[in-house]
């Protein structure tokens, strides 16, 4: 076991590398948190591992070159940072957009509930504050799509929570990510990003 490829997500699950049989009898390659099959030791050629922003299943996947630069994602994150406070969020390159997906939790508020019941010193509620938010669950809200790949102009999203609509919601194109992040990112976290229309 010890010598197959692991991968620890950020709830700290570690999961394993390894090839079974598939119902169609070839060998199909894939992650699990129980060794059950063949153990692998390296990813596959071509292949990377995903981390799903919302559940943090781990699966293997294919190499999915982007359009988004390393430069683009940096520039929304320290955005985020500074429109926002202390959000628990997570931007992810998803094909040739940028998605911002967000926690509702309120790690100070649960401390404090806790804090009422269980004495914790300062070591206790540090590693306590590490755990809730290794275990937060987050949904997706924002999508920056790149909509003009040599002027790098974007197009905006926000996901819409009306039940039988639940899908993207088109707010502005054509504009520069920076005047976009600027204007929109504030609302994440608030009331006010319901009245994005």
């Amino acid at each position: 076991m010890s010598g197959a490829y692991r991968y620890t997500n950020r709830s700290g699950d570690v999961y394993f590398l390894q090839s079974k049989v598939g119902t169609n009898g070839k060998p199909r390659v894939g992650f699990a948190r129980k060794l059950t099959g063949e153990p692998v030791y390296q990813l596959p050629q071509g292949y990377e591992v995903r981390e799903h922003p919302e559940s943090a299943q781990v699966v293997l996947r294919k190499c999915k070159p982007s359009p988004i630069r390393p430069e683009e994602k940096q520039l929304l994150d320290a955005t985020i940072r500074k429109e926002t406070h202390e959000l628990m969020f997570i931007v992810d390159v998803e094909d040739r957009s940028l998605v911002i997906y967000t926690s509702e939790m309120d790690v100070d508020i649960r401390i404090e509930a806790l804090r009422s019941i269980i004495p914790m010193d300062a070591a206790t509620e540090q590693k306590m504050r590490a755990d809730l938010i290794a275990l937060a669950r987050y949904q997706k809200m924002m999508r920056f799509t790149l909509t003009d790949p040599e002027r790098r102009l974007f197009s905006l999203d926000r996901w819409c929570f009306l039940g039988s609509i639940d899908d993207w919601y088109f707010l502005e194109g054509n504009q520069p990510l920076v005047s976009l992040a600027e204007k929109y990112t504030r609302h994440l976290g608030e009331d006010s990003f319901f009245e994005l229309m």
